[in-house]
């Protein structure tokens, strides 16, 4: 009877351990298992077109990328451009597409709201198509444009000037709706007291807007920031379609550049330490970022 009774105690405080356990092992599988292994492939020299297996390097793959490898540079140098060409623009064109539907009647915008979520839930790889395919310079939608206007043609991914600027300007147009969707839920959960209060105190749209939108909003506009800064880091798909990261290392972003070492130059350890400098950007602009939102929390707390 004591025994029974043990078990049964056992099964109420430690159940739990039986429904978590097959995610567990899932995250321990796909996410755990290939970070320790990327790790420790970063560690070694390990070429899988030569005879041989993996040969110990310690920090030497560390210390050539971030010393040695003019290429590294380069394409850190793109991928910030990238960054702040995209992100900025997006985030603004977001806050005035959020703040005009908030304005409209509700009748339509459940209709504008579906019509902004199309570029976004198209997979990059079709994105890229339909870019690649208007920015043809013989028989593309731009260049017939530029005609009409009586403007010389433009070679829009095949210039070293203007391919960066056509790749951004796909990415800005894929997801300046997801933006202005997270941002057009933050306007929608703003308190009204604040509003109200201005409304009676006669302060203008620009005031209300200076004052108490955009403050309130903060959080939210850090959030929809931090997102899409993190998720362009990991831009593949568009570049690989629209240049391959030509023309020479014009559009080579980080991430690019890691995938080229791996599966072009098949150096698999370098491309492993490529990647792990990759995560520690990554991670280090979001800690600034969450440390930034805390601050404003605990700002808007004690005020």
């Amino acid at each position: 009877m004591g025994r029974r009774k043990s078990f049964q105690s056992f099964k109420r405080k430690y159940a739990w351990v039986f429904f978590i356990a097959p995610a567990v092992v899932v995250l321990l599988g796909i996410v755990i298992f290939p970070l320790i292994f990327s790790l420790t492939l970063s560690l070694h020299e390990w070429n899988i077109i030569r005879a041989g297996g993996w040969t110990w390097s310690g920090l030497e793959n560390y210390a050539t990328i971030l010393f040695l490898d003019p290429y590294f540079r380069t394409a850190l140098k793109v991928t910030f451009l990238y960054l702040l060409g995209t992100v900025p623009l997006q985030f603004a064109l977001g806050l005035m597409v959020a703040l005009i539907l908030y304005r409209i009647t509700r009748k339509i915008i459940g209709f504008l709201r579906t019509s902004l979520v199309f570029p976004s839930i198209m997979t990059p790889i079709v994105v890229g198509i339909i870019w690649r395919l208007m920015y043809n310079p013989d028989m593309g939608m731009l260049n017939y444009f530029l005609k009409l206007l009586h403007l010389p043609p433009l070679n829009w991914t095949g210039s070293p000037l203007t391919a960066l600027p056509s790749v951004m300007m796909a990415d800005i147009w894929e997801w300046t709706p997801f933006m202005a969707l997270i941002l057009l839920a933050g306007l929608q959960a703003l308190p009204q007291e604040p509003f109200e209060a201005a409304l009676v105190d006669g302060a203008s749209q620009a005031q209300v807007l200076r004052y108490i939108t955009l403050p309130l909003l903060s959080p939210v506009m850090i959030v929809a920031i931090l997102i899409r800064l993190m998720d362009s880091f990991k831009t593949f798909d568009l570049i690989f379609v629209l240049t391959e990261g030509g023309p020479g290392m014009s559009t080579e972003i980080l991430n690019y550049y890691t995938y080229k070492y791996g599966f072009k130059f098949f150096h698999m350890g370098y491309a492993s330490a490529l990647s792990w400098l990759l995560v520690v950007i990554v991670t280090v602009i979001a800690m600034i970022l969450i440390r930034t939102i805390r601050s404003r929390g605990i700002y808007a707390a004690g005020g």
